[in-house]
């Protein structure tokens, strides 16, 4: 037994270098690992962080009757923000359009001017809701103009709306369009 011990000593001694040659590798090998890993849970952390911070911002979009025969409607929208605080909110252009599709699946698209108040309301709130506005009780208007265009196809009052905003970042946000809300003519016949 004593005799393998001293054949391992000197075995050890002959590859000294060897074996220190080889732990250094090791533990660079191993602390280039333990940074790259650091690395990727830094990154993640920064990814979380900017979607916690990061508003949402949506749009909703109502039917309110303004009289008591229920005759008369106003489309109201609700801009909420549900996520970061955010400062300096603007709706830079307000845009809407009377698209046409005719039966042969054709669609024709006209610029509606003035179609949504550009005299929305801020709530002051920087989270929550941030801002509402109508489309200026325009419903008789669009009724009467569906009803003389439904021979021709199917009719919608698309809108789309450019916002722009400060984030808790320090970011400016801007162009940011949204154009998730149309205006179907079911809503109207009900």
């Amino acid at each position: 037994m004593k005799s393998k011990i001293i054949k391992l000593r000197g075995f050890l001694k002959r590859n000294k270098i060897f074996f220190e040659v080889l732990a250094a590798t090791v533990l660079t090998i191993t602390s280039i690992f333990v940074s790259f890993q650091a690395n990727n849970i830094s990154k993640r952390q920064m990814e979380i962080m900017e979607s916690e911070n990061t508003p949402r911002i949506e749009i909703q979009r109502t039917q309110l009757f303004i009289d008591s025969t229920k005759s008369n409607q106003v489309t109201k929208w609700l801009v909420f923000n549900n996520n970061s605080k955010i400062s300096d909110f603007e709706i830079e252009k307000q845009i809407s359009f009377l698209s046409i599709t005719k039966k042969n699946r054709e669609e024709l698209s006209i610029p509606v001017i003035e179609y949504l108040n550009p005299n929305g309301k801020l709530s002051g709130e920087n989270e929550g809701l941030i801002y509402e506005f109508d489309n200026v009780n325009s419903f008789q208007d669009e009724f009467i103009t569906r009803q003389n265009l439904i021979d021709y196809g199917g009719v919608n009052v698309r809108s789309f709306i450019q916002i722009s905003y400060h984030d808790v970042l320090g970011g400016e946000k801007g162009n940011k369009i949204f154009s998730n809300f149309t205006i179907n003519p079911r809503d109207f016949s009900k």
